[in-house]
């Protein structure tokens, strides 16, 4: 028989340490360790940035995936390839639907008009210090003549379409040379869908 997860949190106190585009918040809290008794009390810091909503079109008839290159400073201050192969992806707006959210970010990022969307994931990137939580769709594109420099100019987006055979990207991902998050995780699903989603063309 399974033993019980703990439940109980205490917070103590929170407060704001920062507020940019990004929010900083700092908790005092403890909570109830699994031998019942409570830890002491924690300060712990968490990134709050909202919510997001990713999709990785794919294109049955072509078994082509439609990917993207930005920047992205966190991983060039990681010392990785600052301009990696992702997908599209994008914050929650007040009121919008995840759906809603999936196909405007495919049209402003990539130029693209999603058709069925499928959901991949939901799931936390970083539970232990953020609050972020991403869906993953997958998005039934038709990819001729995707391509191009798209983005939002008031944003300062600049990002780049690149159309890959689906089995080229998977190989990518094989070889650890997909770095972002919800790429990773959305190609692992489609190696295991594509079958699937081809002879449902």
């Amino acid at each position: 028989m399974a033993k019980p997860i703990p439940t109980e949190v205490e917070v103590l106190s929170i407060r704001t340490s920062h507020q940019g585009f990004f929010k900083l918040t700092v908790r005092e809290l403890r909570h109830r360790r699994f031998d019942g008794g409570w830890t002491p009390v924690l300060n712990r810091e968490l990134f709050e940035r909202g919510h997001a909503v990713a999709v990785l079109p794919y294109d049955p008839v072509a078994d082509t995936v439609v990917m993207i290159r930005h920047f992205l400073p966190g991983a060039y201050v990681a010392g990785k390839e600052a301009w990696p192969l992702s997908i599209v992806a994008g914050m929650i707006e007040p009121r919008e639907s995840l759906e809603g959210v999936a196909r405007r970010e495919a049209e402003e990022e990539a130029g693209l008009e999603i058709g069925e969307l499928i959901k991949v994931a939901s799931y936390m990137p970083s539970p232990g210090g953020s609050t972020e939580t991403i869906m993953i769709f997958c998005g039934l594109v038709d990819s001729k003549g995707a391509g191009g420099v798209h983005g939002v100019a008031e944003e300062n987006e600049d990002i780049r379409v690149e159309v890959i055979p689906a089995l080229d990207a998977i190989a990518l991902l094989d070889a650890g040379l997909i770095l972002p998050s919800v790429a990773v995780i959305s190609l692992h699903w489609l190696a295991r869908h594509r079958e699937n989603l081809r002879r449902g063309v």
